[in-house]
């Protein structure tokens, strides 16, 4: 006889106290089954031990969705692993004009400072002129290379400022999707910080592949204006490659395993009966059905494990052996 976890019990019990209220049985033995030729021949499909009586209302208490089936689009995607970047086009590196010696520093790593503001005092070296080292655009000092009495060559980056408000999300393409990503999919970016998933487009992908590593650059031009995200964290990006229509498209969350078959819960009337399905193509979250469901069609979306356990306690209770 097969066992049935206790998690199922549980769920049968209450589905049995609903029973009791509504004033309902499961006819699993004595249900007649319509002899009209279904038009999209699901006679094949029908469940052999018969209708669960339950209403939407009922259901709705297990969190049970019901949906109607309708044609829909699959995504062929692909996750690639990517990291977030410094802008470089938002980034100044703060010289002396001339050979020169720092005289007082006024900004430190991590202060926000405007376009124009003193970061630090300096001397030439030369003809001990006194100057000032000056911000050249608003953001936040992110490196600092000078000490009080330093002497500094204009080679030499006094300071380092980065505009944070935008940064790169570079993607790193392997050979095989060189060909197959271009500006403009969608693309989510998600990460291991805590911080919610984005859902942006793709802004630009490198005409060239990295000579060493052999993998291309696709990127992603992250609003950051929160300053949520920073430079270093590593992501994962799932890029839309394409989308393609299906007659009948249903959740993953729909299909229920049963004997080794895939199955799902069926609208019939009053009634639901367990249909089998023969399924085609699919993507993450979504199944195309070939053959046991029809357009229009009312069917349990999510949570058909609740009607699961129903059958299963009528099996235990019938001591059918599965």
């Amino acid at each position: 006889m097969k066992t049935i976890h206790p998690y199922f019990l549980f769920i049968a019990l209450c589905l049995g106290l609903i029973h009791s209220s509504a004033g309902l049985t499961s006819d699993t033995h004595e249900h007649k089954p319509d002899t009209t030729e279904s038009s999209h021949n699901n006679s094949e499909h029908q469940d052999e031990a018969g209708p669960l009586n339950f209403s939407e209302k009922a259901l709705q208490r297990f969190g049970v969705e019901v949906a109607t089936v309708a044609g829909g689009k699959l995504q062929k995607s692909v996750t690639l692993p990517g990291e977030v970047r410094l802008n470089q086009e938002a980034i100044a590196h703060i010289t002396p004009r001339y050979p020169a010696k720092i005289t007082r520093v006024k900004a430190s790593i991590g202060d926000r400072v405007e376009a124009g503001d003193v970061l630090a005092l300096a001397e030439s070296s030369d003809t001990l002129a006194r100057f000032e080292l000056k911000s050249l655009i608003s953001g936040t000092v992110i490196d600092s290379h000078l000490a009080l009495g330093e002497h500094l060559q204009p080679s030499d980056s006094a300071f380092v400022v980065a505009n944070l408000s935008t940064l790169w999300a570079d993607i790193a393409l392997y050979p095989e999707q060189v060909a197959q990503v271009q500006s403009g999919q969608t693309v989510t970016l998600t990460s291991r910080y805590g911080l919610e998933p984005v859902q942006a487009q793709i802004d630009y992908v490198a005409p060239i592949v990295n000579e060493r590593t052999r993998t291309g650059l696709a990127r992603v031009f992250l609003d950051n204006k929160q300053q949520y995200w920073k430079p270093g964290q590593f992501i994962d990006a799932r890029i839309i490659l394409r989308k393609f229509p299906v007659e009948r498209l249903i959740p993953r969350s729909a299909v229920i395993d049963w004997e080794g078959q895939k199955v799902v819960f069926v609208q019939e009337g009053d009634h639901w009966e367990m249909r089998t399905l023969t399924l085609g193509r699919s993507d993450d979250q979504s199944v195309e059905v070939l053959d046991g469901l029809a357009s229009g069609e009312r069917y349990i979306a999510q949570g058909g494990f609740v009607l699961k356990a129903d059958r299963l306690k009528t099996n235990f209770a019938d001591g059918h052996n599965h």
